[in-house]
This record gives C-alpha cells, sequence and structure tokens, in this order.
C-alpha cells in the first residue's frame, strides 16, 4: 500500500521494513514458537504432534522467512548507503531500484525455499523441522547400517553452502556500508567544524 493510516505516503524504507517484518514473523512463529509441535509425533520429541506435512512446512516458511529476513538486511543497507553517501532520494531509490530489489528477493527466497520441498529435504533435526536428510535402517544393506529414507543429500549441500555463503556476503556487505556511512559522515562533520571555525575567526 502507497498510503498509511494517517494519510502519509510511505517510503522505500519503510517498505523494507515490512518485508522485514513478515519475513522475521514467518521465522519466529513457524520455528520459535510452534517449534517441536510441527515436528512427527514419531520422534518423540516433547510436544511433538505433527507430521510430515506439518514438518514440511515448519521447513518450508522458517526458510522462507530467515532468507527473506537476511535479504531486507541487506536492502536496508543498500537503501542507507545511496541515501548518505551518494545522496540519492528516497524517490529515485523507488523509481530506479526498489521494484526489481524487491522482485529479486521474494523470487530467489521463494525458489530458495520450493527445492527442498519438492524435493522432500524438510525434515526433523533436534526438535525442529529444517534442511536435511532422514536417516534410517537399510532395507537392503547389513543390519546396523543406515540409508537416507527421506530428503536428497545434493540438494541438502546446495542449500547449505549457499546459505552460508549468503550469511557471509550479507554480514560483510552490511559491515563495509556501515564503515563507509560512518566515514562519510565523518568526514562531513570535520567539514562543516573547519567552516564554521574559520567562519567564526573571520567575524
Amino acid at each position: 500500500a502507497k498510503k498509511v493510516r494517517n494519510g502519509k505516503e510511505t517510503d522505500p524504507y519503510q517498505r523494507i521494513m515490512v518485508g522485514l517484518s513478515i519475513s522475521d514473523v514467518l521465522l519466529s512463529f513457524f520455528w520459535f514458537f510452534l517449534g517441536t509441535w510441527m515436528v512427527p509425533k514419531e520422534t518423540g520429541w516433547l510436544w511433538a504432534v505433527g507430521n510430515t506435512s506439518s514438518c514440511s512446512a515448519q521447513g518450508f516458511f522458517a526458510l522462507f522467512g530467515g532468507f527473506g529476513e537476511l535479504l531486507y538486511q541487506a536492502a536496508i543497507s543498500l537503501n542507507i548507503l545511496l541515501l548518505i553517501v551518494f545522496g540519492w532520494k528516497q524517490e529515485r531509490f523507488s523509481k530506479k531500484v526498489e521494484k526489481p530489489m524487491h522482485f529479486l528477493i521474494i523470487a530467489f527466497v521463494l525458489v530458495f525455499a520450493i527445492i527442498p520441498l519438492v524435493y522432500e529435504t524438510y525434515n526433523p533435526e533436534c526438535g525442529i523441522c529444517n534442511t536435511t536428510v532422514l536417516w534410517g535402517k537399510c532395507s537392503t544393506k547389513d543390519e546396523g547400517e543406515l540409508c537416507i529414507v527421506r530428503g536428497n543429500e545434493q540438494v541438502f549441500t546446495v542449500i547449505l553452502n549457499i546459505g552460508g555463503a549468503s550469511i557471509l556476503i550479507v554480514l560483510i556487505f552490511c559491515t563495509v556500508v556501515m564503515v563507509w556511512v560512518y566515514l562519510h559522515v565523518r568526514r562531513q562533520e570535520m567539514r562543516n567544524r573547519r567552516y564554521i571555525f574559520g567562519g567564526s575567526n573571520n567575524a
């Protein structure tokens, strides 16, 4: 929505915060609030009353929310960088960056969360349903050996690597932006001080 209840138009920063908040609510509700309730009851975890479908739902929405939260954090940093360091206005950011940014974030996160769902790679692990494979007894091998009974190990490895790399990249990006903005504001303050000091001496 372009307007909030008081009649004032929202800006890109507020809309990014909406995306971040929705992602955070999904992660918090499905992973931390529901917790073991959505885990299959056969696992024996305390309060586990779910099944395979509820486990997949928990894993999907938790990954969607968690990864969306990560990317919207990067979007906030990008918005602040362009506004403060490069002197953009929110109107320019809205026209040139905002729409493709939201589209890419939602599309990437949606695909990222759907792939483990298709390959049945959302499974219970330590009381929650996460991107992992489920091991069980093999029917065709010697007793004591374990086989993957649900999930895809290649998908699990790819998701794990992409997720880890994304966290690292966003962490570095946000840190660089924070330092960049600080140095820019610091230089501005020093120039203002010299100008004020010089003006008072001339007076």
